[in-house]
């Protein structure tokens, strides 16, 4: 007979992404999962099999979280190149609610552990690869509708946008000042028009 689980877990990814999101996944130990989320040590094993695979769940609740996000920008009524703006304008929001500078849990994460973990790799190559064609599609939009620059293909500005924006959040991290990070946003944009 399996046991039922006596706790709600998006409630328990919750609370341990948190800590994950903060501390990573080599600073953050069984005790401080333990602590976050109210669980002792083997609820935490019987019900996520290891600290790894509660950490690969959050990631992907995470990449859930930011596909929100996207699809929010998508969903607006604009050009693509407004759009674009819209996805760095999300992300400015995101940094400005940032009071304890965590980044982005994925930047994080690849920094961290994409070297150590085949299965975190493919998790966070699979990640990029949505990412690019979320701005490749937007790039072949803009050319299409005038709002991009033509002279480049589409691939390659969808890389470099990838590329601003994971480093734009990681300029987040530093600095949460409006004034420049809405100047950095123009200057990306003025790049692909």
């Amino acid at each position: 007979m399996s046991r039922t689980e006596d706790f709600i877990r998006e409630e328990v990814l919750d609370k341990a992404q948190q800590v994950f999101w903060l501390k990573g996944f080599n600073g953050t130990s069984m005790q401080d999962l333990v602590d976050a989320t109210g669980l002792n040590r083997s609820s935490i094993y019987n019900s996520f099999g290891s600290k790894m695979e509660l950490y690969r769940q959050t990631l992907k609740k995470y990449q859930g979280e930011n596909a929100d996000i996207i699809d929010k920008a998508k969903g607006q009524e604009r050009n693509a190149i407004e759009t674009i703006g819209l996805l760095f304008l999300y992300m400015m929001e995101d940094i400005k609610r940032d009071a304890e500078s965590k980044g982005c849990m994925i930047i994080n994460c690849y920094t961290e552990m994409a070297n150590q973990d085949e299965q975190l790799r493919g998790l966070l190559e699979a990640n990029q690869e949505r990412l690019i064609e979320v701005f490749n599609e937007l790039v072949t939009r803009g050319q299409v509708d005038g709002s991009i620059r033509q002279d480049e293909k589409s691939s390659s500005l969808a890389h470099y946008l990838v590329s601003a924006y994971q480093g734009f959040r990681i300029t987040g991290m530093t600095t949460q000042d409006p004034i420049i990070l809405k100047s950095i946003i123009q200057n990306i944009l003025k790049t692909i028009v």
